[in-house]
């Protein structure tokens, strides 16, 4: 079995500041899983307004491995801040 070949990553200058996303929708069509980032933009009595500032398209093998790699990323942030994620959902 050959290893996987590395990969190198180039960020383009145009997006490598990044954008805040703090709220993510993820929705599946059976062929890609959508994830789509937002900000929150304003709160109202019944609702979030939030703006999406990326969406992005993967494919369903992916997306085990982004869990896998989250998790794991997750972990090393516990173990770093002592901190754990907060369990009420945003809108509350």
């Amino acid at each position: 079995m050959s290893a996987e070949p590395a990969i190198r990553m180039h960020v383009p200058e145009s997006v490598a500041g990044g954008v805040l996303a703090d709220f993510v929708a993820v929705g599946q069509n059976g062929q890609y899983f959508t994830l789509d980032f937002a900000a929150i933009t304003g709160r109202a009595p019944d609702a979030l307004d939030a703006q999406v500032v990326s969406r992005v398209k993967v494919l369903p093998d992916q997306v085990f491995q982004l869990m896998r790699a989250l998790n794991e990323q997750l972990a090393h942030y516990e173990r770093a801040t002592g901190k754990a994620p907060r369990e009420e959902p945003l809108g509350d």
